[in-house]
């Protein structure tokens, strides 16, 4: 295996065994961003010879197959190390959760010892195949967290000083690590060194990113210094965080009994919802039905969600003491694919220091575990951003004394829910107050008629309002009489919607694409080649061209997604922005021709009616752009 391109292709397959992949990405692998014209060619080539290398290795079972518009390596455990090493670190992170520490040490050190030297030793990385060597990394820097864990557990702290004094010396910024170090120096009878180690570790991250050590760490140093008997390797099996054998669970559960507290920060303005926030937090804080609650809310894109959960949050925290979770699950969040509810679990069972813990854990087994870990404590669980009920269900906590509130534009009616918000946009005082908020009161004051156009240009939906509130106070010497002319066009209203970070257009392209329902994605944009609010299924159905039922089905979904609202029987509503935004995909993804046929088709159907003239705002404008 001489050649440097057979090395690269044979570490591309086997980074993904047993697995098609595709001929496209290992181009990209092998070449990067501009491979020759021949790459294809060239690919084929080298598998070929590759095949041929494999055949003639002594007990070598190992093939490569073509699959598809790919290729896959067909190999056992026993033969890749990297498949290995995942079983034995499998296995050992479960013997570790349930206790077993003798078996989890042996298990992990057999998968520490298939390591020998770097990921992809002797291979020229390509950014992909980088990205698959710091991930191997980080994950045997996790397995080597779990064994010394299991060393620590098992009354061996002596033995662990060297090899965690070199593990701090590689990644000065691993706490789990320093609190290992700490503990086995503590215990070995070197509570100086112990304590001096804390001194680096702070040393470090003060003057490397500006930060103090982290609670679990903080916590360690003042237990020492009050030689605290639960950290002696004698001690009973007793934890103040809820872990039923402090033993087995070792120097990180000793040190990070305190709660996690990740909520985000609820400074900034919150205008409006009162009603909602006052209903919920009686709920939430009466003594029959306190924790042990599930708010849903739901809502079109940007009408306030998150912030009015995030201030719910807030003002209910203290029934909470045994700490807070957050999680923005990328329901819809544009250029990012949701959470898998097994990511989010190992990030909380994380936070809730749960040992051996990896992006590895089956889920089913995590959401056990979850249970198991939140059962009997009362916990506040905020699931931002949630794409639908089968994302939410894996990541409800144990027992019935936490309280979950959970966000999506989605109405996840089958889940039980204590309280469910159907959010919709403002009424126009609110709408006017959260300008203000952003933009100054004076602002506003100073040109009531102005203001009042700008929220109503904006639809009164919360985003695009602070946005226009935030652009006023970005330019002080304009009026909000120039913003709302700049607004009033319909064709670069969205343009116009953009400051910063915040982006009307980009938060509805992340609720438009319904991968499941390609005819929904159809209807919506056409939709925006009419200019009405409310459609009924016959417009639409004569818009698509298709069968009243299937108009109704796509209806539905666009109902699903909240990209229209349904008040009434056969009667759905358009946001204005909603169709300004549909109307510009309808121009930059259909031809002329298919644009121009849906609308006579729709102009046809109501030529009797009086909405004829309506929904034909400029036909040039429409089909002709």
């Amino acid at each position: 295996m001489k050649r440097a391109k057979h090395r690269h292709l044979l570490a591309a397959l086997l980074l993904q065994p047993n697995t098609t992949v595709a001929a496209s990405l290992l181009i990209d692998q092998m070449w990067g961003e501009r491979p020759p014209q021949s790459a294809r060619n060239n690919l084929k080539t080298y598998v070929w010879q590759l095949r041929r290398m494999l055949a003639t290795l002594d007990h070598g079972r190992a093939h490569i197959e073509t699959s598809g518009n790919g290729y896959r390596i067909t190999v056992r455990p026993d033969e890749l190390d990297t498949l290995l090493f995942q079983e034995l670190t499998q296995r050992g992170g479960q013997a570790l959760r349930r206790g077993d520490v003798a078996l989890a040490e042996t298990t992990l050190r057999r998968a520490m010892d298939l390591w020998r030297g770097e990921v992809l030793q002797g291979v020229t990385l390509s950014g992909p195949l980088s990205a698959w060597a710091v991930t191997l990394a980080e994950d045997r820097l996790e397995v080597l967290e779990d064994l010394m864990e299991a060393r620590l557990a098992l009354g061996r702290h002596s033995e662990v000083i060297g090899p965690l004094r070199r593990a701090v010396h590689e990644h000065p910024l691993r706490e789990r690590l320093w609190i290992q170090l700490m503990t086995a120096l503590y215990r070995d009878g070197r509570t100086g060194e112990a304590l001096q180690a804390y001194q680096s570790l702070r040393l470090h991250l003060v003057s490397e990113i500006g930060a103090e050590p982290g609670p679990a760490v903080r916590h360690l140093h003042q237990r020492i210094l009050a030689a605290d008997p639960v950290l002696d390797a004698n001690a009973p099996t007793a934890c103040l965080h809820g872990c039923e054998d402090v033993s087995a669970r070792g120097a990180w559960c000793a040190a990070a009994h305190t709660g996690p507290a990740e909520l985000p920060s609820d400074a900034g303005a919150f205008v409006g919802r009162e009603a909602e926030l006052a209903r919920t937090i009686t709920v939430l804080t009466h003594r029959g039905t306190g924790p042990g609650s599930f708010v849903a809310i739901d809502g079109p894109a940007g009408v306030g969600k998150s912030r009015l959960a995030v201030r719910l949050a807030h003002a209910v925290v203290s029934s909470y003491p045994d700490g807070q979770l957050y999680m923005n699950l990328h329901g819809a969040t544009p250029g990012l694919a949701p959470l898998a509810p097994g990511e989010v679990l190992a990030r909380f069972l994380r936070s809730l220091h749960v040992p051996g813990v990896s992006g590895r854990i089956d889920v089913d087994e995590a959401a056990a575990l979850f249970r198991t870990r939140t059962a009997g404590r009362r916990m506040l669980i905020v699931l931002d951003n949630a794409a639908d009920a089968r994302q939410v269900r894996p990541l409800l906590p144990g027992g019935s004394t936490s309280t979950v509130i959970v966000t999506s534009r989605t109405r996840l009616t089958t889940l039980d829910a204590t309280v469910r918000l159907h959010l919709d946009t403002p009424g126009e005082r609110d709408a006017i107050a959260l300008l203000a908020a952003f933009a100054g009161p004076e602002r506003v004051e100073d040109d009531p008629q102005a203001a009042s156009r700008i929220v109503e240009l904006c639809g009164r939906l919360p985003l695009a309002v602070r946005i226009a509130g935030a652009r006023l106070a970005a330019h002080p010497h304009w009026t909000a009489a120039r913003l709302a002319s700049r607004l009033a066009s319909a064709e670069s209203r969205l343009d116009e919607l953009a400051h910063g970070d915040l982006c009307v257009r980009t938060s509805l392209a992340a609720g438009h694409e319904l991968d499941r329902h390609p005819e929904a994605t159809e209807l919506f944009t056409l939709l925006g080649l009419l200019d009405i609010a409310d459609v009924t299924a016959p417009v639409a159905a004569t818009l698509t061209g298709r069968r009243p039922d299937d108009a109704h089905h796509a209806l539905d979904a666009l109902v699903r997604a909240r990209l229209l609202e349904c008040h009434a029987p056969d009667d759905y509503r358009m946001h204005d922005l909603v169709r300004l935004f549909a109307r510009e995909r309808a121009v930059s993804t259909l031809p002329e021709s298919d644009r121009a046929a849906a609308v006579r088709r729709a102009v046809h159907f109501r030529l009797a009616g009086s909405l004829g003239a309506t929904v034909l705002p400029s036909l040039s404008a429409l089909i002709g752009a």
